[in-house]
């Protein structure tokens, strides 16, 4: 698999028959003496991903192989590109195709390549088309029973990543919830998110949200570093989107660019919190972390209910973070984008109240 090379397309208007004839002949996608003779890039999933653009690229071959790969590049609105730099987004994705995909317990698509150029701040990924499965939908929200097999997963996951055993694990382009750079996140996207939420938005916020909020700045560091510990690989963006259902049950996960370092409550308050209706929540997120928890028991991993619980509330509340950041994106995003942020909004300010969260925020920030 291609990892590091001056020599990859910037985008989908770059491609050719010849490098996808090379990389999926080097992935074993394609035998050897089977070329690509035909393509035909799509735009997909437009007001899905904020920091990305992703094509369906559908092929023509002289022999036998798939009829379509995906290929993922950055974004070109300019924001967006700024912050992917800034905490490594791009860098954090391929790297984990090129070295975890390979050996951690979690279904991924196959990626044929994936390149970063470290002096331009581009990539591409190009990677197995999974669109025959079901793309669950962020803004219908994930059932009950999906939630609880995704948390599975997401334990096994995370035991295996436990304490950072694996080398790969500890790669410097994996960022920890408390680095600094992740605290600026939380800080300058959420101010400005905040302003646009505050003209658009649908939902209320409480006042106590608002305040601390409005003090992001200051409050951010102090609570990411109560999320750090213990401290395994996180998927970082865990939401319906990036999940593909079989008819069997299971599922395919996607979207790698926020993988980093912190405690699982991490994830799993992202899926429950943001990812579920609170109508098909109804109260259980309780029953859901438990659900976790006994997994990752299962797998010899010691992780007390009264801490998880602690990092899960705190975790709602910095959360509201990525919405309010993407909020920035209003005037650029189509109308299904906007509802998108809408919705995880709606969903941020329920389970934050749902779950008591402020509590667990006042006594962490003292």
């Amino acid at each position: 698999m291609t990892s590091t090379t001056q020599l990859f397309p910037r985008s989908a208007s770059e491609l050719t028959a010849s490098w996808l004839t090379e990389i999926l002949t080097s992935s074993g996608a394609i035998a050897p003496g089977t070329h690509v003779t035909e393509l035909r890039a799509q735009r997909i999933a437009e007001g899905v991903g904020f920091a990305s653009f992703l094509y369906r690229v559908h092929l023509g071959l002289d022999g036998a192989g798939p009829a379509s790969v995906i290929a993922k590049f950055p974004t070109d609105y300019p924001d967006y590109q700024l912050l992917a730099s800034s905490i490594q987004l791009y860098e954090r994705e391929v790297t984990f195709y090129n070295a975890v995909a390979t050996s951690a317990p979690v279904r991924t698509p196959r990626a044929h390549a994936a390149a970063f150029d470290g002096t331009t701040g581009e990539f591409v990924i190009v990677m197995e088309d999974v669109g025959a499965l079901e793309n669950a939908d962020q803004v219908a929200g994930l059932s009950f029973d999906r939630a609880r097999a995704v948390l599975a997963e997401t334990a096994r996951f995370h035991a295996w990543g436990w304490d950072t055993t694996p080398p790969v694990t500890a790669h410097p382009t994996f960022l920890d919830l408390d680095d600094a750079r992740m605290a600026g996140l939380f800080s300058a996207g959420t101010a400005a998110g905040w302003q646009v939420f505050a003209k658009h938005g649908r939902a209320s916020a409480p006042t106590d949200l608002a305040a601390v909020i409005n003090d992001y700045a200051a409050s951010a560091p102090t609570l990411l570093a109560a999320l750090a510990t213990p401290t395994t690989l996180i998927n970082g963006d865990l939401r319906a989107d990036n999940l593909f259902f079989a008819e069997d049950g299971s599922h395919v996960t996607v979207d790698f660019q926020f993988t980093g370092r912190g405690c699982g409550m991490w994830d799993v308050a992202y899926l429950v919190g943001q990812g579920m209706s609170p109508a098909e929540r109804d109260g259980r997120e309780i029953e859901l972390v438990r659900h976790y928890l006994t997994t990752l028991a299962g797998l010899g991993v010691d992780y007390p209910f009264d801490q998880a619980w602690r990092q899960f509330q705190i975790a709602t509340v910095l959360q509201i973070a990525l919405p309010l950041a993407a909020m920035m994106s209003w005037d650029n995003v189509n109308d299904r984008g906007r509802e998108l942020l809408q919705v995880l909004m709606e969903r941020s300010v329920a389970i934050i109240g749902d779950c008591d969260a402020m509590s667990a925020v006042r006594a962490a920030l003292g």
